[in-house]
């Protein structure tokens, strides 16, 4: 089971204001190691993860 599949489970259950409040800070932290990041590939990596996080992050939002 994946971290998203879980949480998704998580969130049906009802605990889904602390699931996303924990992923809005995974996000916000990505967002500023990318604007610092002066590596490009890395900052691309970074920005396909925060990309792939936000769309989960999306889905469990939909579900309030």
């Amino acid at each position: 089971m994946t971290r998203f599949e879980r949480d998704l489970k998580d969130a049906k259950k009802g605990n889904g204001i602390e699931i996303l409040a924990g992923r809005k800070a995974e996000l916000e932290r990505l967002w500023k190691e990318g604007k610092s990041c002066k590596n490009g590939f890395r900052r691309q990596c970074i920005a396909q993860e925060y990309a792939r996080l936000k769309a989960e992050y999306d889905k469990i939002d939909a579900l309030f």
